[in-house]
């Protein structure tokens, strides 16, 4: 018995263990900071959207896309998944879509529009994208851009 408890105390102390609530390294991409939206899509899709959302600001735009595309199959009335997948199309700092990425994104933002599960605010990110893919993509993106449209309108 006198051997076995400092055995036990030792094994204790360099086993690792995980409770419920206590974070795995494999639970988050290193280098993408931590973000949190509260939406409307089903409780055990919202670390997902989490880590999409974070994505999405790292512009990782490929995987993003591919996490948001995960969530939308998990709930396919989660507004927000469409709306982030359409987000991944938006490239403000270089390559502007091309016409196909501007259908497919208009595409994703009508069907974010016909998602059953949104609140008022999620329903503006949705209006706001929609300008910004509107009719997909007819004319210049620089008309359709908020900063652009800002400018030219009188306040």
């Amino acid at each position: 018995m006198r051997r076995i408890l400092p055995i036990t105390c030792v094994l204790m102390l360099i086993t690792p263990s995980f409770s419920q609530n206590q974070e795995r390294p494999s639970d988050h991409l290193h280098g993408v900071g931590q973000v949190h939206m509260d939406t409307s899509c089903l409780p055990s899709v919202s670390a997902n959207f989490d880590r999409a959302l974070a994505l999405l600001h790292n512009f990782w735009y490929g995987r993003a896309l591919e996490d948001f595309n995960e969530i939308i199959r998990a709930d396919q009335e989660c507004a927000m998944a469409y709306w982030g997948a359409a987000m991944t199309y938006n490239h403000p700092f270089w390559d502007a879509p091309t016409q196909e990425d501007e259908s497919a994104a208009w595409a994703l933002v009508q069907k974010g529009m016909r998602a059953t599960k949104k609140t008022g605010r999620e329903k503006m990110y949705l209006d706001a994208v929609a300008e910004l893919y509107k009719d997909a993509g007819t004319g210049p993106k620089s008309d359709r851009s908020w900063h652009n449209r800002r400018r030219h309108t009188r306040i």
